[in-house]
């Protein structure tokens, strides 16, 4: 130690100044390594940093787990460094995040101009305080990995919601990270008049200086308006809000727990709904037997929310042909909605799928009295296992009530049950399934798609 002393004290000045510094800048730059490791952990695993007081947390849990498995930098710096350099306060903590989403976001951009095409997408969204804002993602092909690549790329504020203004939003966006429009082969926005109309939507105002660009409405988000489509029967629409409400009546309340968590009908989470009607359907029976326990035994509200969706659900109209409909064609959306939504999708195959779909459901509506005898066959073994007699199950199975003249509900004249449910629901019900598929899958992006036929991979 005296010998270094010596050796620095015979060096000249501006050498003695610049090892300092450059042994200071190293020693900086193992804190803040330390500091920015935890904080990336956070992110990463999409972990709050803070907690309700100043030094709770998880961010400070992980300081304190450094330091136990031997970070003494971190140690000392936390100790004995200066409060006022500490790098542990809120505003710098945000200065860390924003600068690695700086750097993740410069890299992303590298790899874009890289490429030899990309695409955007971009949907509206409103974040916590109700500010309009515009989500930005791209697609592309990564020559590295060779991989295709679908990646966030951050928000951009929107002025107004007009077509003008979002398009402009977007050219800004994209005229900030220096994009090569050539380049820019698609576009992906959700099918509303302002996004996606042909001449005053945001898809023909990008199209003027991004002339290469094509429009692509979300194939999932087509596949999930068909489905939205199907409530504008009656039967159909009242049938999921009384799903929905079931569901949300028994995860309300931990005292209400008589039957297994079914997730929510969520409108967002596309795949989830088609399992939750599934699951729905295979725990009818528990959840009827539930139903009517609460309404005995439950508080005053329990118990009136309870008698009123046993009886809702009781109807014939509701379980005895709609959910047992809706469950039998659930199974085939499920997958497709996965496979919509996973990265490498392959388009032409989807869009083959979907008419393979298409011819399935065509050939039901050519047998409806087939569909609807196995509906019968299911529907009578679901109340037999609901402890229905005979007499009642064929009573729940008959000809509803008709009159001369009805407006509100169904009032087909028919010969039979099979023939009433028949014209009621089931021919109905597949007639806008298939007109929906019809409309929202056509065939104009086909050609499109078959390009991506030329690559290899």
């Amino acid at each position: 130690m005296e010998a270094a002393r010596s050796f620095l004290a015979e060096m000249p000045v501006d050498v003695q100044m610049n090892k300092y510094t450059q042994e200071s800048l190293e020693k900086n730059r193992k804190i803040i390594r330390s500091i920015i490791s935890c904080i990336a952990f956070c992110g990463s695993h999409d972990l709050a940093l803070r907690g309700t007081n100043y030094g709770d947390g998880i961010l400070e849990g992980l300081y304190k787990m450094r330091i136990d498995a031997g970070d003494t930098t971190l140690k000392n710096h936390l100790e004995c460094g200066k409060k006022n350099a500490s790098y542990r306060s809120v505003d710098i903590q945000n200065q860390i995040i924003s600068i690695c989403g700086d750097v993740i976001k410069a890299d992303i951009i590298k790899n874009v101009k890289k490429s030899e095409a990309y695409s955007i997408l971009a949907d509206e969204t409103a974040d916590i305080s109700g500010k309009e804002q515009l989500s930005v993602g791209i697609r592309y092909f990564d020559e590295e990995t060779s991989n295709i690549e679908e990646v966030f790329l951050g928000f951009a504020e929107l002025t107004a919601l007009d077509a003008k203004s979002i398009a402009t939003a977007i050219n800004e966006f994209l005229t900030i990270e220096d994009l090569d429009p050539d380049k820019c082969v698609g576009l992906g926005f959700d099918d509303c008049s302002t996004m996606s109309g042909k001449e005053g939507g945001v898809q023909a105002s990008f199209r003027k200086k991004y002339i290469k660009a094509l429009f692509f409405h979300c194939s999932s988000h087509k596949l999930n308006l068909v489905i939205n489509d199907l409530n504008a029967l009656p039967d159909i629409r009242n049938t999921v809000g009384t799903i929905k409400d079931i569901i949300t009546f028994f995860r309300e309340s931990v005292l209400r727990k008589l039957i297994p968590n079914i997730t929510k009908l969520c409108e967002t989470r596309w795949s989830e709904k088609y399992k939750s009607i599934r699951v729905f359907k295979d725990n009818f029976c528990a959840i009827m037997e539930a139903l009517e326990t609460l309404s005995r035994d439950g508080n005053n509200a329990t118990r009136k929310h309870a008698y009123q969706l046993h009886a809702a659900a009781s109807k014939v109209s509701f379980f005895f042909f709609s959910v047992v409909l809706i469950a039998k064609y659930s199974p085939l959306l499920e997958p497709t909605v996965n496979v919509l939504q996973s990265v490498s999708l392959d388009a032409v195959q989807a869009s083959q799928h979907i008419g393979r779909i298409l011819k399935l459901i065509k050939n039901h509506r050519e047998n409806p009295d087939k569909v609807t005898e196995e509906i019968f066959k299911d529907t009578a073994a679901i109340a037999e296992k609901i402890g229905l007699a005979a007499e009642d199950i064929k009573s729940i199975l008959s000809i509803p009530r008709t009159a001369e003249r009805q407006q509100h509900r169904s009032n087909l004249p028919a010969k039979s049950p099979l023939e009433f449910w028949r014209r009621s629901i089931t021919i109905p019900y597949l007639d806008s399934f298939i007109n929906s598929l019809e409309i929202r899958f056509s065939e104009e992006n086909r050609p499109s798609f078959t390009l991506t036929k030329l690559h290899p991979a």
